[in-house]
């Protein structure tokens, strides 16, 4: 597990991303992870663990502790989490504001002028913010890139 596809590969999982959250916290046994997460299967988190093997090491106190490229990978994780839900946002207001105008259309058309530049004006505003923030995604991305290469 030497790339970055392979340490993409590793957090591609939801289960693994939350091994990576505990031990962002602390360090911890094979058993509290185990019970922390609520798996009845040694096998199964023993084969999830594997997967993280470049992410994660055991201390000497035989606790798994997350290492550098497990703190990068697990930041890039979170910051993607994030944007999901800025685009999501962005549909859910481009919706609302096709209906308000269809809906000022219908109701009062003196008005529906009015409300066409303010929604307009809204969705301009909210698309810039957006921008700005992919920009910022992307710097953080190559950042995290950066952190896995030096690693």
């Amino acid at each position: 597990m030497g790339s970055d596809d392979d340490v993409f590969e590793a957090v591609a999982h939801p289960l693994r991303i939350e091994i990576l959250k505990i031990l962002a916290k602390h360090p911890r046994r094979f058993a509290d992870i185990k019970k922390v997460l609520n798996i009845e299967s040694s096998g199964l988190l023993d084969f999830h663990l594997k997967k993280l093997n470049n992410l994660i090491s055991v201390n000497n106190e035989g606790c798994y502790v997350l290492n550098e490229k497990g703190f990068a990978a697990l930041q890039a994780v979170e910051t993607l989490s994030k944007y999901g839900w800025q685009k999501r946002a962005f549909y859910i207001n481009f919706l609302a504001s096709i209906a308000i105008n269809v809906y000022a259309f219908l109701v009062n058309k003196d008005w529906f002028p009015i409300v066409l530049v303010l929604t307009a004006a809204w969705m301009t505003f909210y698309v810039t913010g957006l921008l700005l923030k992919d920009i910022f995604l992307s710097k953080a991305i190559l950042s995290v890139k950066v952190k896995l290469m030096k690693i």
